[in-house]
């Protein structure tokens, strides 16, 4: 089936062209898609992720090998549950694209989803980097999602069809990564690190890949849609705070305003905790524990770079100082 029959099948449109390719899949996977349509009462446009997995995954930095290719397969498995299945628990203050149906054929390994054009509904700024106060909505939409699925006593098969190990630099499946790291203290703590955020009272589902690239902001930026769902999974929410600040901010913004940055996410995660339901003191355990938990956090991400690519720009100064104080606490 091609994209623009199961588009005109899925909305009932009476016209679909294919205007442009967004942008291309990490390392040949497939691409992201707008196509026009007509007859559709409020849509104009839409947006197809056309996943196609290649047998052999070109890596850009060589990490090639039937894990790291079973490990992608299953991320769009994942990120098709994510649409299909979680998606619709967001609201407003963590909004995500409309999923409108999702086309999938095994035998041909090619998969559809079908969402909503975020460029048409008023997100059509993307930014590589961020000022401090440009950070904020994000780091709001952080704590919505993160208090929207919190769970202090998971379901042992909980979350159903997601990672049961969020974050696409999870230990588990970066071993290679791993062997790659120099002799040192930090490798040494990696399962410490890992064991740390996942024996956590607070679980919740975390986005995984919460890099800037990943945010879509009004032209105000003061309202955000988040994208690319291949990595949600359990986790800590502070997992996703530290990705996130670690991608948009220079290394003498966080030296000078992490814990202004911190203080904006907790409330907030506090503040959403309490309009659920939540006690004042369940917020504010939660709270506790993941401030406690964020230098951990920060160090389990660098643990990652420093497998994967040790002279990449992330191995600042400030994240290695931070990566000792996570340590300390183990």
């Amino acid at each position: 089936m091609t994209p623009e029959i199961f588009i005109k099948r899925k909305l009932n449109a009476s016209a679909v062209s294919k205007v442009e390719v967004v942008q291309l899949l990490w390392s040949g996977c497939g691409e992201i898609v707008r196509y026009s349509i007509s007859g559709v009462s409020g849509i104009s446009s839409v947006i197809i992720k056309k996943i196609e997995v290649p047998q052999d995954i070109l890596h850009p930095r060589g990490w090639v090998s039937n894990h790291a290719t079973e490990r992608k397969i299953r991320s769009y498995y994942v990120e098709q549950n994510w649409y299909e299945e979680w998606s619709k628990q967001c609201d407003d203050e963590c909004r995500v694209a409309r999923c409108f149906g999702i086309f999938s054929d095994k035998e041909l390994n090619k998969t559809y989803i079908l969402l909503e054009d975020l460029d048409n509904s008023g997100f059509q700024i993307r930014r590589d980097v961020l000022t401090v106060f440009e950070a904020v909505p994000c780091l709001q939409w952080l704590a919505s999602y993160h208090a929207r699925f919190v769970n202090k006593s998971p379901d042992p098969n909980w979350p159903q069809g997601l990672w049961e190990k969020g974050t696409y630099w999870n230990l588990d499946t970066r071993q290679d990564e791993w062997y790659a790291m120099e002799e040192s203290c930090i490798k040494s703590s990696a399962r410490m690190l890992t064991e740390r955020l996942e024996n956590s009272k607070f679980q919740t589902l975390v986005h995984g890949d919460a890099k800037v690239a990943n945010f879509c902001f009004s032209q105000s930026m003061e309202q955000v849609s988040a994208v690319d769902f291949q990595y949600v999974g359990k986790g800590v929410g502070v997992q996703d705070v530290a990705y996130f600040l670690g991608s948009c901010l220079t290394e003498n913004e966080l030296e000078l305003h992490l814990d202004y940055l911190l203080d904006i996410y907790f409330s907030e995660l506090s503040r959403c905790l309490i309009a659920q339901g939540e006690s004042p003191d369940y917020a504010e355990e939660v709270a506790k524990e993941w401030h406690f938990l964020f230098p951990i956090a920060w160090a389990d991400f660098h643990r990652f770079v420093l497998g994967w690519s040790p002279t990449h720009k992330k191995n600042t100064l400030f994240s290695q100082k931070l990566t000792s104080i996570g340590l300390s606490l183990l």
